[in-house]
């Protein structure tokens, strides 16, 4: 069995396909209500916003690792894969604290279906898509980005930890640039920051610039996450810059030499 991520502490529901987390509204209003308590103040379409970013790239991130970890290009078949919604533990830098997120399970081996990754990730998609929608009245089409995002940031994150980014680069590319798909926009990319730190080092990081919005910014405290479509580049690139020079663990020691890249600052 392949799993993303570890073992939750609190589960809520599951394990269940994503075919029938679309298709019954009063369990997919549970999984919405859990969203909603991530944030006061949020509401219906930012709770789907919330709820389909992370998962799409959950499970993008898995097949990514088998491409890049294994060669292997092909999606499991939608009815392999089971979700379990529940609250984790996360520890980092001395802290702690719980946080919603999915245990997403696959067989292995994977019962697959070659062909074009794009079909693949359509097909897991697309009926959820269309139920969040009905739900929440978020349109598709800013349901669709929020899709194309998170795929995004999964392949560049999965590149990064092989130390390749580029191959997680390419990879998002093949599987979001046919024109006419639902995933298809022009405004989702990837650029690279330079920046300098305090001992006079320069480092560099790549970053995926977002083509949609997860809707943060309507919640309680919220604001325009660093690489929201809706922040101007400018803004962007100086909080980016900021946080890279000051980054213990900042990325490459100069530009062009090979990069150690980092997550960005929003999923």
């Amino acid at each position: 069995m392949v799993l993303s991520p570890p073992d939750l502490d609190d589960v809520r529901d599951g394990p269940l396909t994503l075919f029938a987390l679309a298709t019954d509204p009063a369990r997919l209003d549970v999984w919405l209500e859990e969203h909603r308590q991530l944030h006061p103040g949020t509401d219906l379409k930012a709770a789907a916003a919330f709820f389909l970013g992370s998962l799409a790239y959950e499970i993008t991130k898995l097949f990514a690792q088998q491409v890049l970890n294994r060669g292997e290009d092909t999606w499991p078949l939608a009815d392999t894969v089971h979700l379990r919604l529940g609250w984790a533990t996360w520890h980092e830098d001395g802290g702690s604290g719980r946080t919603l997120t999915y245990r997403v399970e696959f067989a292995d081996p994977i019962p697959s279906r070659s062909g074009q990754p794009s079909c693949g990730l359509l097909k897991h998609c697309e009926r959820l898509v269309f139920a969040l929608h009905d739900r929440s009245t978020l349109p598709t089409s800013a349901l669709w980005r929020i899709v194309t995002d998170s795929v995004a940031a999964a392949c560049l994150d999965t590149g990064k930890m092989r130390n390749c980014p580029a191959a997680g680069m390419a990879l998002a590319r093949e599987m979001l640039s046919i024109p006419g798909w639902p995933f298809f926009n022009r405004q989702w990319g990837f650029f690279e920051i330079t920046a300098t730190r305090p001992d006079g080092r320069p480092v560099c990081e790549w970053f995926r610039a977002r083509g949609g919005c997860c809707r943060y910014y309507t919640v309680a405290g919220g604001e325009y996450c660093t690489t929201c479509v809706l922040r101007d580049a400018e803004s962007r690139n100086a909080r980016l810059r900021d946080w890279l020079a000051t980054r213990p663990e900042a990325g490459c020691p100069a530009p062009g030499l090979a990069k150690a890249d980092t997550v960005d600052d929003a999923a």
